[in-house]
């Protein structure tokens, strides 16, 4: 599970196991929608299901095979969707279900999930998934399991809920993703006009006042196991320091840094900052398909009024965009940086998705329960953006104040 602001941190964390391409039940293969597909399917739906390309889908129980593990990076870019990350808190959980949906003999969608009693549980998250594939999903899963009466989806994007299932939803995260260009100079072409004077201004200045400064990014197989673990502390105690200064706490614990130690294992690509010898700043970030998943990202905050935090944010973008990626994902928390390096803001949903009506009043205790989560979760956020916004006013107000009595000092002197 995804280590999410309100999300539960996975207990496991041992070594990565197979692939999960061991033996498991392949079924459910149809044109459409899985072979045991509802009666309740209408002649109407048939026909709008005819009207769009058809998918064939089909159910590998207890097996994630190696092509399943590959499409899901290739087809979500998300750290958390993906087989290798998942099995961090799953490695003592008996492999998963795999869903797989092909269009013309190529997979355009993936899911693993579980079987449980309360319902069908995804497992993949921090993802954006196209609605027709979500219908597809819900029709394969009430199709094949006639008990099942809800599915969990703890984590996604979706513009559109499919219509056919009755749902409950709200946002309670969010993911700032990145589209990438094809150079640099495009991308630095696309920023604003201040974000650019910004990067010049404190580039110039650290250039004069910190010339022994260095940048380099470099592979974590490249790294020793033991200076990896160092750098992630390090940057986490650089992060954990910066969050008090600013009155805020930092909750890391062993279990982070083992959890990023094993992401990066794989994938992870580091950015390092250094002057006089030690590390000032760095970042880790993951590839995923064509994506790189931001992970950690911090400075000394005795090199914060140089601007170090947003510039080594920046290079590692660039560093992204050398390396061919396509998207850069910030993750979760609303600050001005994201937007100003062009982070676009994509909310992430919970949701409850229902065989019928009929299923909803059956389970209303956990449709009630939902209802009030949601409506908790808003009026929560509610407040949150509300403060933010009364500490911003107050800041611009101190921020004039103090303009002011310099003017006003400067003008007696003269």
């Amino acid at each position: 599970m995804a280590h999410l602001p309100d999300a539960p941190l996975p207990d496991a964390l041992e070594a990565f196991a197979g692939a999960g391409a061991a033996a498991g039940v392949s079924a459910g293969v149809a044109a459409g929608v899985s072979a045991g597909a509802p009666a309740s399917a209408s002649a109407g739906a048939a026909a709008a299901g005819a009207a769009k390309a058809a998918l064939a889908c089909e159910i590998h129980e207890h097996a994630v095979p190696s092509f399943v593990a590959a499409a899901l990076d290739r087809l979500y870019g998300s750290l958390y969707a993906s087989w290798a990350y998942l099995q961090l808190g799953e490695a003592d959980q008996p492999l998963p279900h795999a869903w797989v949906a092909y269009l013309h003999g190529e997979v355009v969608g993936a899911l693993l999930f579980r079987v449980e009693p309360a319902g069908v549980r995804v497992l993949n998250e921090m993802m954006a998934i196209d609605a027709n594939l979500l219908d597809a999903f819900c029709r394969s899963i009430f199709g094949r399991y006639g008990r099942i009466h809800r599915i969990v989806l703890n984590a996604v994007d979706v513009m559109d809920w499919p219509s056919r299932w009755p749902s409950q939803a709200y946002a309670f995260s969010e993911n700032y993703v990145i589209d990438l260009p094809a150079s640099v100079e495009a991308y630095r072409a696309l920023l604003g006009k201040s974000t650019k004077k910004t990067l010049n201004g404190y580039g110039n200045r650290i250039a004069r006042e910190l010339p022994g400064l260095r940048w380099e990014c470099i592979e974590a197989a490249g790294l020793a196991s033991d200076a990896q673990r160092s750098l992630v502390r390090t940057l986490q105690r650089f992060k954990r320091d910066g969050m008090q200064a600013r009155g805020k706490q930092a909750a890391i614990d062993r279990r982070d840094t083992a959890r990023l130690l094993l992401t990066a294992r794989g994938c992870g690509r580091y950015g390092i900052a250094t002057f006089q010898g030690r590390v000032v700043a760095g970042s880790l970030a993951c590839r995923i398909g064509d994506s790189y998943v931001m992970l950690l990202s911090a400075v000394d905050p005795a090199f914060g009024h140089w601007r170090l935090g947003f510039l080594v944010c920046y290079w590692a973008i660039c560093d992204c965009i050398a390396r061919e990626a396509r998207h850069c994902h910030l993750l979760w928390g609303r600050y001005e940086y994201k937007q100003q390096l062009l982070g676009q803001l994509r909310l992430i949903q919970k949701a409850h998705l229902y065989r019928s009506r009929l299923s909803m009043l059956l389970h209303l205790p956990v449709v009630l329960r939902f209802g009030w989560q949601m409506r908790w979760h808003r009026g929560r956020q509610g407040l949150l953006n509300y403060s933010r916004e009364v500490t911003k006013r107050w800041r611009k107000f101190l921020q004039w104040n103090e303009s002011s009595i310099k003017e006003e000092k400067f003008s007696q002197k003269l």
